[in-house]
């Protein structure tokens, strides 16, 4: 899953339109903008009205030919269900993500690029409001010309039909992350037709349980659905769950007279919820209204699947600029504008008018990944939207082909080197440095292996700009391998290491001369240690990275062994033993919107050994537990940003993860289609082909 499917990443406002004609400059005009100001110490979110010069627009080179064509993507595989409600169910898959992603309103979305908060359907950004009985509320005013595509006006009574559905059926699956985040218990009201009230019962919003939360939740119609709501609720109806708690031990053979009517009731109560879930999940949806640029036309099971554009599209042919400064805005076609993060300053780093441009999007199914871009080589579609890797030989079989174009970007991801701080020397400082300043990472990924991944300097990955710290320092990034070994020499010498033959480097060889006998600070000869990671037969990179940190380890006197295994017995040894030296793994970062990583990965209270948790180094610092803690609950975004600003410094100076590298995302698309940017973390298929967005010229 991606970032709960995209925070069910419907990002309305995206579309695009590389053809922006030059136009005369305007007059200023007045605008909604939302600032972030400093009041006594805090940093405060407010929305001011302000003039500003409105941007102009510029001529943007296009593919030559006519706009705009049908946009033609190559699937692999068909989803389950077009039902929304199935779609976070149990239904749940990238495939569907694909095609109803955006069949959902929302109140609030994620900027490009930057993935920042901003609104879709509401006004603004408002803020919590602490009332006297302990309880917050937030209240969200909705525009009130936003329509479903039949029609019918989208409002706050959608919005509470929804969440009301999710958490009185107690929806699972990703659902639990839309309407009781975190075990949030959140009362929805409609104000009126268009203003929402959110209140909090018990625990405050947080930028986990508010802002990439209840505000970003999914909204349907109440008009289409209220009939199979209501038969769900009629499978649950009079049903409370028992008296007595319940059993551990329900699906044991033996059970005690008690115990087995106890497990009875509590299956019987389980039985109704399974009953509703079925009645939402398994309706039929084909004809549900959208909320976003495509309706669904036909589907051909097994072929294809088409949609024509919603001509009722809310967002249609508004502008969305980011500018140098971190501004995002917003024009609509009414003239109405919004601002947030910034002054508008700089150079504009994205512009583009939301569509969708072509007549129709169809996808088209086959039975492999090979087939797909077998399709995409012949010219039956014009993109191919890949979840998986694209092999190394599938994608030079485009390398000629002058009628395809070859995209790549950073995944979401981290590769990292950990150390099992439990056990020494691991725990030493000087140790993981001197790693650290071993590690060449050019070296490999440049010269070894084709350039096939992205050196990463920082737990957050740097095409994450609104979380990237820039100033996290890289002292060791481009040294020569002579520079290498005498600091890392000369770090272990002044930590107290010594060795029985010291290593030096060779001016004449060009080489290490290697170290021996090397003697740790409490007297003891360093003991043999192993690096874990797959073998090449899983994954080349992992085995190439391991390899060469062991032999630059074992030149500098460590007796460092690489140990290839199996990606089962690395887990195992990792994340359920949690007996290590070190190891090489690879894992997503999740939400790029919101890090929660950084609180699962390091907070000490997430040691693998002690509690069963992520934390598999068992990193335990004050200082970062209460940067982590304080990220976890506030509601502030500028301050969690900060927050994270710190964290990714204090953990590049202690160094429990040396990170390695991000892989790349490739996409593949024909020459006639033109994206509103090509340049994003995840790739162009993280953003499901833009297919909302992209323009198919006609040659």
């Amino acid at each position: 899953m991606k970032i709960l499917h995209r925070i069910i990443f419907v990002v309305c406002l995206l579309g695009v339109s590389l053809i922006i004609a030059a136009c005369n400059p305007t007059e200023p005009e007045t605008i909604i903008k939302t600032v972030i100001v400093e009041k006594e110490g805090e940093t405060i979110i407010e929305t001011v009205v302000v003039t500003v010069e409105p941007p102009v627009a510029t001529e943007t080179e296009t593919e030559s030919g006519e706009c705009c064509g049908i946009y033609r993507i190559g699937i692999f595989e068909e989803p389950i269900s077009l039902n929304y409600w199935n779609y976070l169910g149990p239904g749940s898959s990238v495939w569907a993500q694909y095609l109803i992603s955006d069949v959902a309103a929302h109140l609030f979305t994620l900027s490009d690029v930057r993935f920042q908060f901003v609104p879709s359907l509401a006004k603004e950004i408002p803020d919590p409001i602490q009332n006297p009985d302990g309880t917050w509320t937030i209240q969200v005013e909705m525009v009130d010309d936003a329509v479903w595509s039949d029609g019918e006006p989208i409002t706050a009574h959608d919005v509470v039909f929804t969440h009301n559905a999710c958490k009185n059926l107690k929806l699972t699956w990703y659902w639990l992350n839309v309407c009781e985040p975190n075990g949030v218990d959140v009362v929805a009201e409609a104000s009126d037709d268009f203003v929402v009230k959110y209140t909090y019962l018990n625990q405050p919003p947080s930028l986990q349980t508010w802002q990439f939360g209840i505000a970003m939740a999914p909204i349907l119609p109440e008009h289409y659905w209220a009939d199979v709501v209501t038969q769900a609720y009629a499978d649950i109806e009079d049903v409370q769950p028992p008296d007595a708690e319940r059993p551990e031990n329900c699906k044991t053979q033996v059970l005690s007279d008690q115990s087995r009517i106890t497990c009875e009731a509590w299956n019987a109560y389980d039985q109704a919820y399974n009953d509703a879930h079925e009645t939402l999940f398994q309706a039929e949806a084909l004809d549900q209204p959208v909320a976003g640029g495509y309706l669904l036309k036909k589907w051909e099971r097994g072929e294809y699947i088409q949609f024509t554009p919603n001509d009722r599209y809310y967002f249609k042919n508004a502008d969305i600029v980011e500018f140098e400064d971190g501004t995002w805005l917003r024009s609509m076609p009414d003239g109405s504008k919004y601002q947030f993060y910034g002054d508008a300053e700089g150079e504009e780093t994205l512009h583009y008018t939301i569509g969708p441009h072509n007549p129709e999007t169809v996808f088209y199914i086959y039975g492999s990944q090979e087939a797909a871009f077998g399709a995409l080589s012949a010219g039956e579609v014009d993109y191919v939207l890949n979840p998986i890797n694209l092999p190394r030989d599938l994608r030079e079989q485009f390398v000629e082909n002058q009628d395809v174009k070859v995209y790549n970007n950073p995944a979401n991801d981290m590769f990292y080197l950990a150390f099992n701080l439990r056990k020494y020397p691991m725990s030493a400082f000087e140790f993981r440095q001197v790693f650290d300043i071993l590690i060449d990472k050019e070296l490999v990924i440049n010269e070894i292996l084709g350039q096939a991944v992205i050196p990463l300097y920082s737990t957050m990955p740097e095409a994450n700009i609104f979380w990237h710290n820039p100033d996290v320092e890289t002292p060791y990034a481009g040294l020569t391998r002579a520079e290498r070994v005498e600091m890392a020499v000369q770090v272990l010498r002044d930590a107290g290491w010594r060795w029985q033959s010291e290593p030096a480097w060779d001016e004449n060889l060009q080489d290490v001369i290697p170290g021996v006998g090397l003697i740790m600070p409490n007297g003891q000869p360093m003991p043999e240690l192993t690096i874990l990671g797959p073998g090449p037969e899983f994954d080349i990179v992992r085995a190439t990275f391991n390899q060469w940190i062991s032999e630059w380890a074992r030149e500098i006197g460590m007796p460092i062994q690489s140990e290839l295994t199996g990606r089962n017995a690395i887990l195992d040894s990792v994340f359920v033993a949690a007996d290590f030296d070190m190891y090489i793994f690879g894992l997503p970062l999740g939400n790029p919107a919101f890090p929660q990583y950084y609180d699962e990965f390091w907070n000490s209270r997430n040691c693998t050994f002690e509690t069963g948790g992520k934390n598999t180094p068992c990193y335990k610092n004050d200082e970062y537990d209460a940067l982590v803690n304080e990220f976890m609950t506030t509601d502030d975004l500028e301050r969690a940003r900060d927050l994270v600003y710190r964290m990714q410094t204090l953990l590049a100076d202690e160094r429990p993860y040396i990170p390695l590298y991000s892989e790349q995302v490739y996409d593949l698309a024909r020459t006639t289609v033109v994206f509103p940017y090509i340049k994003t973390l995840g790739g162009i298929e993280f953003m499901d082909g833009f297919r909302n967005q992209a323009q198919v010229f006609i040659k």
